[in-house]
């Protein structure tokens, strides 16, 4: 379990499996973790990912291209091509949960994403 106040990194190192948000991959989600559900994010950080329009891979901290909603939620925008999507807590919060259970498919379950390599999937928590 995840104590308030501490903050969660969810990341996959070139893994095969990425959740696919409808517009964008997510590689990489840091947070800080909800003090209603330890397992949520109330405010992300960083989120490192592939926009599905251009491909560009994406280190976003902060706005334009990470911009934090109520409830963990985010828009995300591609500093490419502009491609955006706001994205909501529980989908964040979903991917904390698969992550920490488990319930991620095996690496050699998925087909390779474009540019995709390793088979590393961690849960950090600082």
């Amino acid at each position: 379990m995840i104590g308030s106040g501490s903050t969660l990194k969810v990341h996959r190192r070139g893994t095969k499996w990425m959740p696919n948000t409808g517009l964008f991959y997510l590689l990489d989600v840091i947070g800080d973790a909800s003090q209603e559900d330890p397992q949520a994010l109330s405010r992300l950080t960083f989120v490192r990912a592939q926009c599905l329009q251009c491909h560009a891979i994406l280190s976003l901290s902060g706005a334009p291209g990470l911009v934090n909603v109520a409830h963990g939620a985010a828009v995300l925008t591609c500093e490419r091509c502009k491609n955006r999507q706001a994205i909501s807590g529980a989908r964040f919060a979903d991917l904390v949960r698969r992550v920490e259970h488990g319930l991620i498919p095996t690496v050699g379950d998925i087909p390779q994403a474009p540019g995709a390599s390793g088979d590393d999937t961690h849960l950090h928590r600082h």
